[in-house]
């Protein structure tokens, strides 16, 4: 199959197909009278599997590696290497989702109060205190995080 058969069937653009040749995910493929490369159902079935494992967040170098190993016969090396890997991508994704949750909670305070016109007109702002001078809240009540730039305060 040609590089545009293989892209299609894997559900990723061409230029993807030659960019994990590139970095040496995929072999080079063998190439035709006319120049064009030639991949087979082994490149077919290691593709897919390195597009899998980046979808789940793995890098490009690790998830090129596993699907080596499945590749060559090695799936129980693969699937003890690969367990560590989720489990880190699961209790990544729920340090982040908690953080949205929390976001999501002030998002809907701050709107609840503003549908309420229980905030000053200026929506001014107040320093949280002295032990933390980076924290600021909005007359709602709402904290403002650290590093995002204070409006209406002068330059420190």
């Amino acid at each position: 199959m040609n590089v545009s058969e293989l892209a299609r069937s894997v559900g990723i653009a061409p230029s993807a197909v030659r960019f994990y040749e590139r970095k040496g995910i995929l072999p080079p493929p063998v190439r035709q009278a006319n120049g064009y490369r030639e991949y087979t159902e082994d490149d077919l079935c290691r593709l897919r599997t390195v597009v899998s494992l980046r979808r789940l967040g793995l890098e490009l170098l690790e998830s090129g590696r596993l699907a080596d190993l499945c590749q060559s016969g090695r799936c129980d090396v693969m699937a003890r290497d690969l367990l560590p890997l989720v489990q880190a991508q699961r209790s990544a994704l729920a340090t982040t989702r908690a953080e949205l949750d929390d976001l999501d909670r002030q998002l809907a305070s701050l709107e609840a109060g503003l549908q309420a016109d229980e905030v000053a007109a200026d929506l001014c702002l107040e320093k949280g205190g002295d032990d933390d001078a980076a924290r600021v809240r909005l007359r709602t009540g709402v904290s403002v995080p650290a590093g995002l730039p204070v409006l209406n305060q002068p330059p420190a």
